[in-house]
């Protein structure tokens, strides 16, 4: 969450900054200028969109207990350290 915070404020600072030199700009004409901040404004968001699942993957990183009942569920085993208990024996 808080990471989310402080890039949000980065990028808020950016884009205010950016759009205040876009806007003193003399070269731009009054429809460049506000294209140029739209632009300015948008861009970031979309290229976090195309990036996302790069940086954030949805896939869990499971740890070796995980991993070894995923593999005991898979292949059938019993779950858990029952000793010839089948009443509480998860199959798969």
């Amino acid at each position: 969450m808080i990471p989310s915070i402080i890039a949000l404020c980065i990028y808020l600072c950016l884009t205010i900054i950016t759009s205040l030199k876009i806007s003193q700009s003399v070269i731009l004409s009054r429809q460049q200028k506000i294209i140029n901040m739209i632009l300015n404004a948008l861009f970031p968001i979309f290229w976090f969109y195309l990036i996302n699942p790069v940086i954030f993957p949805k896939d869990k990183i499971l740890t070796k207990d995980e991993r070894d009942k995923l593999y005991a569920e898979e292949n059938g085993s019993k779950l858990g350290d029952e000793v010839g208990s089948s009443r509480n024996a998860r199959y798969l």
